[in-house]
């Protein structure tokens, strides 16, 4: 079983849990015993979980859920507790009104099982595709801002209200509002509206902190401007709603998330700057578990607490490896390792890769003119019906990249295989191991690009080809596309035989 299976069984079996004819996601420690039991937002993270991983049973179990617990507007009730009879029933701070996350979350899973499976439920009788269009419905009319085309933070936010001028930043689900805009055919415009107000208004927060790059977990609407703006002190949750905190430490993973999907470039320089940041905390950890990262920050980059949690770990780590910075990358999956595990923590480090590069390891010692050999494992999921696969990459390509030490734009790639098999096993009962391999250049080409000043990698590249549909259209991808995945490499050369290498 792959770290990746284990890591899933492991959340599955601690967080996940039966209600009547459901299932839910188990949100607290059990020793908090407290009586809260679950969450819109945990909710959101299972079912797409469960629809990444094929895992239709779990799927159908958590929509079932759902349901039982819709409020009047068609909205998940936000949290639930157990009475004292063991009933689930709303919870004390307006758990009958939604949090718009949880929401836009189970939508954008119930989009990808429409595309997976069609319809779930033993006879069929759950059409995925009208359960999703019709929460996407629901959430346009009482969860966005009309006005300004923002995520408002819940459907109790009533015009007039203080909280109808508030945003929440872990609600800029950029991924899933594209799913909603490519799928949702009634609002597409108005989802293109809801991405660019988003888009916009955190290219907006970086002038604000560009040294930092830091999101306040609430930003408050500005009347005269039109422009969001961090909230002063406390609007809803604590006196940290200024700070980037338990909703805004999301923004590297759901930004990023979306840049992956989209390349948009308007949002990179966001990223980077978080990632800089974050870097710079990294090289200030001490080591087993203190990876340097604290768990909330102050706008210009102080921290108000002396801890770290993976809650704000897991989404620097995941901005990390989008934009290949290895070293950072190495250094805090190492720290995360020694990390207490908590429900949200782990849920968001529970992305999987489809493919996974097993040989060779990150900064392998290579050898020039070696025959290097390549080794990586295609993961097994259920058979999707209907047959449309955007989940899987049709191909993989390798490349063998060399960047220089002081000029990062003097990179230069040899190609190294393309097309190379990545079907799963038939069924995805089971992963398939595929090898490759690679014959390292000779002295002659190390002697021109020492590794004294040039950094090595292999870089291995998915490639999805454009899906068609029987009338010939273009079917736009609705499932996550895994990004690159780069292994760098550490060289090692033999000039004993030098000039005849």
């Amino acid at each position: 079983m792959s770290d990746l299976e284990q890591n899933y069984v492991t959340w599955r079996n601690k967080y996940l849990r039966s209600y009547e004819d459901g299932l839910y996601v188990y949100y607290k420690e059990p020793k908090e015993n407290l009586k809260e039991m679950t969450c819109s937002e945990a909710h959101g993270y299972g079912m797409l979980i469960a629809v990444s991983k094929r895992n239709q049973q779990d799927f159908d179990g958590l929509y079932r859920y759902f349901c039982r617990f819709r409020n009047s507007k068609g909205l998940m009730q936000w949290q639930q507790k157990a009475d004292r009879h063991g009933k689930f029933v709303p919870g004390d701070e307006g758990g009958e009104n939604c949090a718009t996350d949880g929401d836009v979350d189970i939508c954008t899973a119930l989009f990808v099982a429409a595309k997976v499976w069609g319809r779930g439920g033993p006879h069929g009788e759950i059409d995925y595709r009208q359960a999703a269009t019709e929460l996407a419905g629901c959430i346009y009319q009482h969860c966005i801002n009309h006005q300004t085309h923002m995520p408002l933070i819940g459907d109790w936010a009533d015009p007039g209200d203080d909280a109808y001028l508030l945003t929440r930043p872990s609600d800029f689900i950029l991924s899933g509002y594209l799913i909603f805009y490519y799928e949702d055919a009634q609002r597409k415009e108005q989802w293109g509206n809801v991405i660019a107000a988003i888009v916009n208004c955190v290219v907006g927060q970086l002038s604000l902190n560009p040294q930092t790059g830091l999101i306040a977990d609430f930003l408050k609407l500005d009347k005269n401007s039109g422009l969001y703006y961090p909230a002063k002190g406390e609007v809803l949750e604590s006196e940290h709603d200024k700070d980037y905190n338990w909703n805004s430490c999301r923004v590297p993973w759901r930004i990023g998330h979306y840049y992956m999907l989209t390349k948009d470039e308007r949002v990179r320089p966001l990223l980077e700057t978080q990632a800089h940041f974050f870097a710079g905390q990294l090289a200030r950890g001490g080591g087993n578990g203190d990876c340097g990262i604290k768990a909330g920050y102050r706008l210009d980059g102080t921290s108000y607490v002396d801890y770290t949690d993976m809650a704000f770990v897991a989404p620097a780590c995941f901005l990390f490896w989008l934009l290949g910075w290895n070293a950072q990358l190495e250094q805090i999956q190492r720290e995360m390792k020694q990390l207490e595990a908590t429900y949200f923590g782990e849920t968001v480090v529970s992305a999987q890769n489809v493919v996974n590069i097993d040989v060779p390891k990150v900064n392998e010692i290579i050898h020039n003119k070696e025959l290097l050999n390549i080794t990586y494992t295609i993961i097994g999921t259920q058979t999707t019906n209907p047959p449309l696969n955007n989940y899987y990459p049709n191909s993989l390509n390798i490349d063998f990249v060399w960047t220089e030490h002081a000029n990062s734009a003097n990179t230069v790639s040899l190609q190294v295989s393309t097309g190379l098999n990545t079907n799963p096993y038939p069924g995805g009962s089971q992963n398939v191991q595929r090898k490759d391999s690679f014959r390292v250049p000779n002295c002659h080409f190390f002697s021109r690009y020492p590794p004294t000043t040039f950094d090595f990698s292999l870089v291995f590249t998915p490639i999805y080809n454009a899906v068609t549909s029987a009338n010939g259209s273009i079917v736009e991808p609705t499932g996550t596309a895994q990004d690159r995945i780069i292994v760098p490499l550490a060289v090692l050369v033999d000039n004993s035989t030098f000039p005849k290498c």
